[in-house]
This record gives C-alpha cells, sequence and structure tokens, in this order.
C-alpha cells in the first residue's frame, strides 16, 4: 500500500507490516490538528488494505510522540481546546478496534496524547530511553485522547489514578514493571524486535486474529455471557476463510500452516 500526500508522518510497507512512523522530530513528534487528519487516514486506509497484515507505529528522532502541539493551541489556530480531543478521539477508537495487530515502538519521550497512543496498540515495546506520563493535570486538564479509559485496563485502576493524578514521568524500567510494556531493549535493538514481533503477525491468520482482538477489546465492556456470543460469532466468521481450510488441512497433514491473511 502505498500513501501519497503525507507531511508530519511516514508510511512503509516491509512485507505484510506496515510501518507508520510519526515525523516532526524537531518537535518531538507533538501533534497538531492536521497530523492528527493525516494519522487518520492512514489507519482508515490500512485497516482495510488486505496486504497490510501488522503494523509498527513509532517516532522519528529522539522522541515518540511529546502529546497536543501545544504551541498551535496557543497561537489560536482550528486545533483548539474543544476541536482537537474530538478529532483526537475519533483516531484513537480507529486504531484501538484496528482488526489487525498493532505494536508500538517507544523510542522516546511518550506524554500525554502520545502516551495515549501507544496505549491503542495489542503490545508496547520501549527503548531504554523511553519516558512516558499522563502529564494533562501538569497543564491543569484531565485525560483527553483515551488514557483515563485505556490506562486502567492495562495497569489496574489504582496505578493509573496516581499515574493520571500526579502526572508524573516514569521510564521504561517502571512501565515494564507495572505491565505497560512487554519488553525493553537498547535503542539501537527497538525496532528489529518490533518488527521482528510484526512479522510474526503477519504471518497469521489475520482475520481469525482480528476477530481474536474484537473480541478482547469487546470483553471489557459485557458480561460473560455476551462475550461467549462475541466469541462464537467470531469463529463463525472465521469459517469460510482460506486460512480456516490451511490451519485444519496443515493440522491432518502434520505440518506448520502457511497462511495468506484471507
Amino acid at each position: 500500500m502505498e500513501i501519497s500526500g503525507l507531511d508530519s508522518l511516514t508510511w512503509r510497507m516491509d512485507g505484510a507490516v506496515g510501518v507508520l512512523t510519526l515525523n516532526k522530530p524537531d518537535r518531538l513528534n507533538a501533534i497538531a490538528s492536521r497530523d492528527i487528519d493525516e494519522l487518520d487516514r492512514v489507519v482508515m486506509l490500512a485497516g482495510r488494505d488486505p496486504a497490510v497484515r501488522a503494523i509498527v507505529l513509532t517516532g522519528a528522532g529522539r522522541g515518540f510522540c511529546a502529546g497536543a502541539d501545544v504551541k498551535e493551541w496557543a497561537s489560536g489556530s482550528d486545533a483548539d481546546q474543544e476541536s482537537w480531543p474530538a478529532k483526537m478521539h475519533r483516531t484513537i477508537a480507529r486504531l484501538y478496534w484496528l482488526p489487525k495487530p498493532v505494536i508500538a515502538a517507544v523510542n522516546g519521550v511518550a506524554v500525554g496524547a502520545g502516551m495515549d497512543l501507544t496505549l491503542t496498540a495489542d503490545l508496547r515495546f520501549a527503548s531504554t530511553a523511553a519516558r512516558f506520563g499522563e502529564v494533562y493535570t501538569q497543564r491543569g486538564i484531565c485525560p483527553d485522547a483515551g488514557g483515563s479509559y485505556l490506562l486502567p485496563r492495562l495497569v489496574g485502576e489504582a496505578r493509573a489514578a496516581e499515574l493520571i493524578y500526579t502526572g508524573r514521568i516514569f521510564d521504561a524500567a517502571e512501565a515494564l514493571r507495572i505491565g505497560l510494556v512487554s519488553e525493553v531493549t537498547e535503542p539501537e535493538a527497538l525496532l528489529d524486535r518490533a518488527m521482528e514481533q510484526a512479522r510474526i503477525f503477519a504471518a497469521g491468520p489475520t482475520v481469525a486474529i482480528g476477530q481474536a482482538k474484537q473480541n478482547i477489546r469487546r470483553g471489557y465492556t459485557v458480561g460473560i455471557e455476551e462475550a461467549l456470543r462475541n466469541e462464537q460469532r467470531g469463529a463463525l466468521f472465521c469459517v469460510p476463510t482460506e486460512d480456516k481450510a490451511e490451519g485444519l488441512k496443515a493440522a491432518l497433514e502434520h505440518r506448520a500452516p502457511v497462511f495468506v491473511g484471507r
């Protein structure tokens, strides 16, 4: 999948893995209103393209994402305190529900909306240079990019409350200890490790993984009966796929399956 006309992002395909890089290194990849529109467009197109079977989300330069571009807010442009969160919420939800695996490769500072972007991913890998923080209260506001919903589901309500109320910044070692990230690597190894895992996901049965992801997400908001019904619907959705047939055939032939993503 090729995407033209990008200004604050880059997109490239590496086999079946799409690499989406926030690309404003001079601003630590802070997100302005127009950047949200670009990000939303890329995520939407990637979700629709069957050639994209996994995504790695990372940042250029020293930072992953420093959150909202406060210079834009202060300038009085259209990304004011009312329009910016509404646009960001649309993109956060799109990433959260994307029916393909997403890995956040957190290479540096990820604070505010930048941290919340990482929370939409299925897995987070961090470099030793990564720093996290729900810094909103330090600006006199509350989280406005999904953190109050997403963070408690990853680290528990009490831990999330402490991190949100204080707005303190913490390092990759603490992020690993509290279960926010899956692995911590040296900076030079981060992208390779994220790509390694993404390729494993991309080689899997994409439809089945997508259904499993939807059910994991829905499971936070429904009771067990509805969760079981969701699993049944997901399983039936997978039945006519080529990957389902290949998985059964491979099991009968005692070999590893070769999935094609449909």
